[in-house]
C-alpha cells in the first residue's frame, strides 16, 4: 500500500490538466443564450401586454446619442458660427476689398466726366474735298469743293458748296443748305435748298437727293433741283479711293450736269451739259491733312458747247491740278 499511494499521486496530477482543458472545450461548444436587444426596459416590467402592443404602434424613440449627431448636422457648431458671423459682411453693406480687384478710374487720374460717352452724340465735320488751284488752256484759277455738317446720326444739317474763282471774280459757284436723314447704312437722303451765284444771275433751287457709299465703296451723290420757270437739273457725282498705301491714295472722280432747259445767260443749254473726269494722287501727313496732284478733264456738250463756241469759249479742258484736302 505504501507503493501504491506515489503512484497515485503522479496518476491524479497527470489527469488533472486534461480534465481542465475538457472543460473549456465543453464550455466553448455549449449553445450560449441570443442577447434579447429587445429587452424591453426594466421600467416596462409590470406593464400588461396591451400596453406593450400599444407601444409598438408609438413613435420610435431615439437615442440620446443619434438626437446629439442629428442635431450637429443641421446646426454649425457654436465656435464655427461665431467665426462665420464675424467673416459675413454686415447687412446693406459692400464687400472689403483685399486689394486684389482692378484700381479705380480715379487712380489713373481719368475723370468720370471723360467716361461719360452719348449713344447719339452732336457731332461736326468740316471737309475741303478740293482747295487747289488749277492751270488750265484759258486762265489760271482756284476751286474749291466742300461740304460742312451738323448734326446726329439719323438727322443733321449739311452745307455744300463748290465753285471757281478766276481773273479776281467767282465764275460759277453754288451753295446748297440741306437736311439728311439716314434711311440705310451710309446713306441720306436730303432735301434743301440751292442757291447759284457768279457769272450770270442767280438762280435759286428745290433740290431732293441721296448720298452715300455704294458697294464697292463708291462715294456717290445724286441730286435733282427744281428751278423757277419750270427749270429742272440733275446732277451727279461719284468718287472712289484706292489705297495703294495706307497714306498714298489714288482718286478717280466723275460728275456730270444736265439741265431740263436752255439758260443762255449762264451758259447753259439743255440736256448733258457738261462733264469732267479728274484723277487725284493724295499723300495724308495726316488724316486731316493731305495735299495732292492731279489731271481732270472737262468737256461740254450740245447746247451748251455751242454756247460756248459762241462766246469764244473752249468746250473742253485739260487742266493740272495741285492743292490740299482737309478736314477737322
Amino acid at each position: 500500500m505504501k507503493n501504491l499511494k506515489p503512484l497515485a499521486q503522479i496518476l491524479l496530477c497527470t489527469l488533472s490538466p486534461l480534465s481542465g482543458a475538457v472543460y473549456a472545450q465543453d464550455s466553448m461548444s455549449m449553445p450560449m443564450p441570443a442577447q434579447d436587444t429587445t429587452t424591453p426596459d426594466s421600467s416596462m416590467s409590470g406593464m400588461d401586454a396591451d400596453s406593450m402592443k400599444k407601444m409598438e404602434h408609438m413613435p420610435a424613440k431615439h437615442t440620446t446619442g443619434t438626437s446629439n449627431k442629428q442635431h450637429d448636422h443641421k446646426q454649425p457648431a457654436p465656435e464655427m458660427q461665431h467665426a462665420h458671423e464675424q467673416s459675413a459682411p454686415p447687412v446693406g453693406s459692400l464687400p472689403s476689398s483685399d486689394g486684389s480687384a482692378g484700381k479705380s478710374y480715379h487712380a489713373y487720374d481719368i475723370g468720370m466726366a471723360t467716361m461719360n460717352m452719348e449713344d447719339n452724340p452732336l457731332i461736326t465735320k468740316l471737309l475741303l474735298d478740293k482747295l487747289e488751284y488749277v492751270h488750265g488752256d484759258q486762265a489760271d484759277s482756284m476751286v474749291w469743293d466742300g461740304r460742312f455738317r451738323i448734326g446726329y446720326d439719323l438727322n443733321k444739317l449739311w452745307i455744300r458748296s463748290e465753285g471757281q474763282r478766276a481773273k479776281g471774280k467767282v465764275q460759277e459757284a453754288d451753295a446748297e443748305l440741306l437736311w439728311g436723314h439716314t434711311f440705310a447704312p451710309y446713306w441720306d437722303v436730303v432735301t434743301g435748298l440751292r442757291h447759284d451765284f457768279g457769272t450770270g444771275p442767280a438762280r435759286d433751287w428745290a433740290a431732293f437727293g441721296i448720298q452715300g457709299l455704294a458697294p464697292y465703296k463708291f462715294d456717290v451723290e445724286a441730286t435733282a433741283y427744281a428751278g423757277t420757270e419750270g427749270r429742272a437739273a440733275v446732277r451727279l457725282k461719284t468718287s472712289y479711293d484706292l489705297l495703294l498705301t495706307q497714306r498714298l491714295i489714288l482718286t478717280p472722280e466723275i460728275d456730270a450736269n444736265l439741265y431740263s432747259k436752255d439758260d443762255l445767260d449762264r451758259g447753259i443749254g439743255a440736256g448733258l451739259a457738261d462733264t469732267s473726269v479728274g484723277l487725284r494722287i493724295r499723300f495724308e501727313v495726316r488724316r486731316e491733312f493731305a495735299p495732292y496732284v492731279g489731271i481732270e478733264y472737262i468737256q461740254k456738250y450740245g447746247k451748251t458747247a455751242d454756247i460756248a463756241r459762241t462766246s469764244s469759249d473752249a468746250t473742253h479742258d485739260l487742266q493740272l491740278v495741285a492743292g490740299a484736302r482737309i478736314w477737322f
